[in-house]
């Protein structure tokens, strides 16, 4: 109990770093549409890519950091901070009120690696969540965590709660949408999110484009928008929308890639909006 108890207060103290992220979900028409904005500190984020081998069922293609003792830890380590898989199945994670999750506690514990144990196993939103039901989820004290996949489902895992979307539109940031009087709220960039989505949810990239930009600031490091139907994904870097590299998933999913920083794929990228 020591251990949780000292845990509880070094992520307490480190929630102010947390990225300030923004996620939204478009599903409808026959067309499935996700994208998140990466709100950091730092500009040095990358993608990467595995190909299925050796126990990994799934390819998937990741973008985020290595984490140099930002969160505490001794060793440096990379960092998933949003991936898609050759199924179709998209995650987004976010920073939220530091609430330890108490249901879990005797499951296996599978750390930070179980967001790669779900990328590389699972196909569907459901098996996602079903894996992190049965695992140990005492890392998300202060995190929770976007699924949706190319079926159209989408769910939110806060750690104790699942909150699944209800309708064909969904804005994530950092309050618990189970219960936000939790804190982080209210937020404007969800405010503003979803003000759009009601008046305008076309499913496409440049609708999402439009939400995504809408909810940048001089923080926003890079932003990915991901058509699950059609397994591509777009990259902006430094909130500028203008300029944007088109990833193949399903290729790089088979053929694998090193790491590649994100501000290198877009100042490559063959053409402007």
């Amino acid at each position: 109990m020591r251990t949780l108890a000292l845990l509880a207060i070094l992520l307490t103290l480190i929630a102010p770093m947390v990225p300030a992220c923004t996620g939204v979900v478009i599903a409808r028409e026959g067309q499935v549409l996700v994208g998140g904005n990466e709100d950091w500190t730092r500009w040095d984020s990358y993608m990467w890519a595995t190909p299925p081998s050796g126990g990994r069922i799934y390819g998937a293609v990741y973008f985020g950091y290595e984490i140099r003792g930002e969160w505490g830890h001794v060793s440096d380590f990379w960092y998933e901070f949003q991936g898609v898989n050759e199924q179709g199945l998209y995650f987004d994670s976010f920073g939220a009120p530091c609430d330890f999750p108490e249901t879990t506690q005797d499951n296996p514990n599978r750390g930070f690696a179980i967001m790669v144990d779900a990328m590389e196993s699972c196909a569907t939103v459901a098996e996602a969540v079903a894996l992190f039901e049965r695992s140990n989820l005492a890392f998300m004290q202060c995190q929770q965590f976007l699924f949706v996949d190319k079926h159209g489902a989408a769910a939110v895992v806060e750690g104790d709660e699942t909150v699944w979307m209800e309708g064909d539109t969904l804005a994530l940031t950092n309050f618990y949408l189970s219960n936000p009087s939790l804190g982080n709220h209210p937020c404007w960039r969800y405010s503003r999110v979803m003000a759009m989505l009601h008046a305008d949810a076309t499913p496409s990239e440049e609708r999402v484009v439009q939400l995504l930009d809408a909810a940048s600031h001089a923080g926003t490091r890079y932003s990915v928008i991901c058509n699950l139907t059609e397994g591509t994904a777009q990259l902006s870097f430094a909130h500028n929308f203008l300029r944007l590299a088109t990833l193949d998933i399903l290729k790089l999913c088979t053929t694998g890639h090193e790491r590649i920083p994100i501000s290198e794929l877009v100042e490559n990228a063959e053409s402007a909006r």
